[in-house]
């Protein structure tokens, strides 16, 4: 089968964040969700979090967002804490696209796509040149070349989440944040959405997915967290994290691991058969 040409994703030269959290504690009343959560994630690296439901992933990705304070510890990006950063500061370091994004409003592509430069201009300043170079670039890398006066609201998923993505190229920031980007996808966008966010990670860019799809996990991360009961039980590259006994501890059915036919380095996570 013919592989897809490679994308090539233009990146300014300070598009490189290392982030860190240390002793990380998130909780809502009296309910503690996360707890000490200690992880660095290097420029360019794409770590995917995975595990159950409810263990914490979607908090942990707001929380890094500024979306929710936490209780204890500190998110630094390149030594900075975050929760001294301004909104617009933050805007230009941090992008968030949220699970089950849907589109609301009959904006175009390419006004959606424009909103990502929001954050270096005030809000009744003109588009500027640099501004429409930069969202012209992230359409055609998103492949919407053409899409640009098509009203989101008649795209189909997967071409709205290509659109959400372009955004947060346009954006230009140095960390990307993504809950199950790829949830509800035909196997065809599955692919092409994680393919480009893969680019983006290739050109400097910094990049944590929440991924239920652990073959895409594999696939695709650097490397895997495994989120459970709120901590980070397991961290490491793929075919360490994604072994059988552990993914059996965590999510209560014995998975099973099997390399992939092109590349038995990677791991295909598949059910076992029926009883």
């Amino acid at each position: 089968m013919m592989k897809p040409a490679a994308l090539s994703v233009a990146v300014s030269q300070n598009s490189e964040a290392r982030l860190e959290l240390e002793n990380l504690k998130v909780g809502f009343k009296r309910q503690v969700i996360l707890s000490t959560i200690t992880l660095t994630v290097k420029p360019g690296e794409l770590l995917a979090l995975a595990g159950p439901n409810g263990g914490g992933k979607t908090t942990l990705l707001k929380t890094i967002g500024g979306l929710v304070k936490p209780l204890a510890g500190r998110i630094l990006l390149d030594g900075k804490d975050i929760q001294g950063m301004g909104k617009k500061e933050k805007g230009g370091c941090i992008s968030f696209l949220f699970q089950g994004a849907t589109p609301d409003w009959p904006f175009t592509v390419q006004e959606v796509v424009s909103q990502g430069r929001s954050p270096y201009r005030s809000i009744f300043a003109a588009e500027t040149a640099l501004d429409r170079n930069a969202t012209d670039r992230a359409l055609m890398t998103a492949g919407l070349s053409g899409f640009e006066d098509r009203r989101v609201t008649e795209l189909s998923g997967g071409e709205f989440q290509r659109v959400l993505i372009a955004r947060a190229m346009a954006q230009e920031a140095r960390l990307l944040l993504l809950d199950e980007p790829a949830n509800n996808l035909d196997p065809k966008y599955q692919y092409m959405v994680m393919n480009l966010v893969r680019s983006m990670t290739k050109s400097g860019l910094t990049a944590l997915v929440s991924l239920h799809d652990l073959s895409l996990a594999s696939l695709y991360a650097d490397r895997i967290a495994l989120v459970h009961q709120g901590k980070i039980v397991a961290l490491g590259k793929p075919a360490r994290v994604l072994q059988e006994r552990i993914l059996a501890e965590v999510f209560g059915i014995p998975l099973v691991i099997s390399p992939h036919s092109q590349d038995p380095r990677i791991q295909a996570v598949t059910f076992p058969l029926p009883e």
